[in-house]
């Protein structure tokens, strides 16, 4: 494939994730989409078969979570420096994506029938994120009665207070200034681990 078709390909790309987020893939055409991306409507099924596929081509290109988990897991962390990594690393990702996130929380709350394809990226950090969880209540560093609750809430807390630029305008009752990206992630990993009782004996 040229240059030139890659960066035509990246162009529409660019332009269904910021027409999705801005008004849902649903509503979002392909009409649209190719005028954003300046490219030739036919384009859309001569590259990915047709909208539907777009969005797949989409998640495939912006969502890495799969090859990170992956290496997560082959560096055999413990558990506390496995949900720190882990968090650090979804937190960076929704910061440098915002409109991914936003996207994603659009078909879950629409229940889409996209949801199956949004798992395949998403499934093996949340795996992940379960199997540290598991092994910490295992290991005593970590106390907590259901699983299944404190995955939902540190899932919750990771994908929606890692993106405050769309929280805040969403929540009139925040009015303070955002923080320092660096002192917010302090911040939500350390109360992300004393939720699940989670207690640093370092001095």
């Amino acid at each position: 494939m040229s240059k030139d078709e890659e960066h035509v390909k990246l162009r529409i790309l660019k332009a269904t994730r910021k027409l999705a987020a801005a008004r849902g893939f649903d509503t979002t055409t392909v009409r649209e989409i190719c005028r954003e991306a300046d490219a030739n409507i036919s384009l859309v099924s001569y590259y990915y078969g047709g909208k539907e596929q777009l969005f797949e081509a989409m998640l495939d290109e912006f969502m890495l979570g799969k090859p990170f988990s992956d290496a997560l897991r082959q560096e055999n962390l413990d558990p506390v420096n496995g949900v720190e990594k882990l968090v650090a690393r979804l937190f960076e990702l929704w910061q440098q994506d915002p409109e991914i996130s936003l996207i994603l929380h659009q078909e879950l709350a629409l229940r889409s029938e996209r949801i199956e394809i949004i798992q395949r990226y998403t499934l093996p950090a949340w795996s992940l994120l379960r199997h540290y969880l598991e092994q910490g209540r295992a290991e005593g560093l970590f106390y907590f009665q259901s699983l299944d609750l404190a995955l939902l809430q540190m899932t919750g807390s990771i994908v929606f207070a890692s993106n405050a630029a769309k929280a805040y305008p969403m929540l009139p009752l925040l009015d303070e200034q955002p923080l320092p990206p660096h002192e917010h992630l302090a911040q939500l990993t350390g109360s992300l681990l004393a939720s699940v009782g989670y207690h640093s004996f370092t001095t």
